[in-house]
C-alpha cells in the first residue's frame, strides 16, 4: 500500500477551521474533507474528460483521434449499466443515492449514504473504471439521449445560452451542446465508447473527493484498497487538441420562439486567457466587476427595474485556460432598449472605473459566500476538484479574494470589450404580428 499511496501536505484554513487531507493513490489525486458530527457521507470521482474533448492524441500515438460531439455525455449515461445489472439499483439496495453529470471539461460520478460507505465507494469505483457496452444497449441509449436533446431544445433559456456560445465561438468545441445533436449521437457505437473510456478513464486522469465524519487515514487506506483493484499499469491520459479560435465574434442574432416574454443575452468573449492562480484571480475580479455593474444592489439594476424593463437581471463569468466568457441575461418586454442600456453601461464603466467603497462591500460579501460553500459537500467537491486541476486548492479562493484591490477590478474591464460582444434576443415574433 505504501507504494500506491503517497500523502501530501494537509491543506488548512484557520479562519474557517477546516482542513482537507490530500494524497495520490495509484496516480489518482484524492482529497478528504473531515466533517465532525455529519451523518451524511459523500464521495465523488471526477474524470478530467468533458464534451470539449472530441479530438485527442492517445499516449504514444502521433495521429489525433476525432470522435462525434456528445461522446462524453453518452459515456456517462452508459457507465451505470453493468453486466450484472443496474448500478443505480445496487446503490439504492443499501440506502445510498448516486448520480452523475457531464460538463464541457469533466464528467463526475458521486454518491451519498448514511451507512455502508465502504460498499458505496467500491461500487462507485466499479461504475467509473469497469465499462460494459453492448451494441443493443448503445442503440437503445441513442433514443433516450435524443429525447433529452429535444427536451432541452424546447427550453428557451437553454436555447439562448447555446446560441450565445455559438456566436461567441466559431471553432472551439465549447460552442457545441454537451449532449451533442441528433446526427452526432447516431455515429456513436460501442467501439468509440471503449476508445474514449480507455484513454480518459484512468486514475492518472481522475480525482476522488470524500467528505464525512470519518478518520482521514482510515478512509484514505480504504480508498487505496478500492482503487488498487482497478489499477493494472500506469496510463498517461491523451493530449487534447484544440482548434485555432479567431479572436472576433459573430453578428447579433434574433430567434423566434413561443415565449411569453422576450429573453436577452449579451455575451462577451474574453481573449485574455490565463492559467493557475492568475486565471483564478481574473475570474474572481471579472465576477466582482459584473456584480458591481449589474447586481441587484447596483444603480443600473435600480434604473432598469424602475423603467419596468426587467426585474430579473443575471450575470456570469466562466474561465478555463483555453476559453473565457461573460454573459448578462434578462427577461424583458423591450430587449432592444435593455440591450442598448447594458452596452452603454459597459462603455461607461470602462471610462469611469469602479467605486472603491462598492468594491470593498462586494469583497466582504464574497468572503461570506465563500464560507457558506463548506455547508455543501457537492459544492466543496466541485470547487476543490476544479481548482486542483489548475494547481490550486479551495482555500486559494479565499486568499485571492482577500488579495484583490480596486486596481485588479479596473484592470479586468477588458473582458467587456465592445468588439468582442454579441447580443442574442429570443422573442415570440408571432405574438408581435
Amino acid at each position: 500500500m505504501a507504494k500506491l499511496l503517497r500523502r501530501l501536505p494537509v491543506l488548512k484554513n484557520r479562519l474557517l477551521d477546516e482542513e482537507i487531507h490530500a494524497a495520490v493513490i495509484s496516480g489518482m489525486n484524492v482529497f478528504v474533507l473531515p466533517k465532525r458530527g455529519f451523518r451524511r457521507q459523500y464521495a465523488e470521482i471526477c474524470v478530467n474528460y468533458g464534451s470539449n474533448d472530441n479530438v485527442f492524441i492517445p499516449h504514444g500515438a502521433e495521429s489525433p483521434v476525432c470522435v462525434p460531439p456528445g461522446v462524453a455525455h453518452f459515456l456517462e449515461h452508459k457507465m451505470f449499466e453493468k453486466s450484472w445489472g443496474d448500478a443505480f439499483s445496487a446503490f439504492a439496495s443499501f440506502g445510498a443515492s448516486a448520480n452523475a453529470y457531464t460538463t464541457n471539461n469533466s464528467t463526475s460520478y458521486h454518491f451519498w449514504s448514511l451507512d455502508n460507505y465502504d460498499k458505496g465507494l467500491e461500487l462507485l469505483a466499479e461504475v467509473v473504471f469497469v465499462p460494459y457496452f453492448t451494441k443493443e444497449s448503445v442503440e437503445k441509449e441513442k433514443n433516450i439521449i435524443a429525447q433529452e436533446i429535444n427536451m432541452y431544445e424546447d427550453q428557451p433559456d437553454w436555447r439562448i445560452f447555446r446560441e450565445t456560445l455559438g456566436r461567441l465561438y466559431k471553432e472551439h468545441p465549447v460552442r457545441l451542446d454537451i449532449a451533442g445533436n441528433y446526427e452526432s449521437i447516431q455515429q456513436i457505437d460501442e467501439n468509440i465508447l471503449h476508445v474514449c473510456h480507455e484513454n480518459f478513464y484512468c486514475p492518472e486522469n481522475t480525482t476522488l473527493f470524500m467528505a464525512g465524519d470519518f478518520d482521514p487515514d482510515q478512509v484514505l487506506e480504504l480508498a487505496g484498497k478500492v482503487i488498487a483493484k482497478y489499477v493494472h499499469a500506469p496510463r498517461k491520459p491523451p493530449v487534447r487538441v484544440r482548434p485555432d479560435e479567431p479572436s472576433n465574434v459573430d453578428c447579433d442574432v434574433r430567434i423566434s420562439l413561443p415565449v411569453p416574454t422576450p429573453l436577452l443575452n449579451v455575451g462577451w468573449k474574453d481573449n485574455h486567457l490565463l492559467n493557475g492562480r492568475e486565471m483564478l484571480k481574473r475570474e474572481i475580479a471579472c465576477t466582482f466587476l459584473l456584480d458591481i455593474m449589474f447586481g441587484k444592489s447596483s444603480d443600473f439594476f435600480a434604473e432598469v427595474h424602475n423603467r419596468g424593463l426587467t426585474d430579473d437581471l443575471g450575470f456570469s463569468y466562466e474561465a478555463w485556460p483555453d476559453y473565457a466568457f461573460a454573459i448578462v441575461s434578462a427577461e424583458t418586454e423591450d430587449p432592444d432598449a435593455l440591450n442598448e442600456m447594458i452596452l452603454a453601461e459597459a462603455e461607461r464603466i470602462q471610462e469611469e472605473g469602479i467605486d472603491e467603497r462598492e468594491f470593498e462591500r462586494k469583497k466582504k460579501a464574497a468572503l461570506g459566500r465563500f464560507i457558506t460553500v463548506f455547508r455543501s459537500f457537492e459544492s466543496v467537491a466541485m470547487s476543490q476538484i476544479r481548482l486542483s486541476s489548475l494547481g490550486e486548492d479551495l482555500f486559494s479562493y479565499g486568499t485571492v479574494i482577500e488579495s484583490l484591490n480596486i486596481f485588479d477590478i479596473n484592470a479586468s474591464m477588458d473582458c467587456l470589450a465592445q468588439g468582442m460582444k454579441v447580443s442574442v434576443i429570443v422573442a415570440n415574433e408571432e405574438k408581435n404580428m
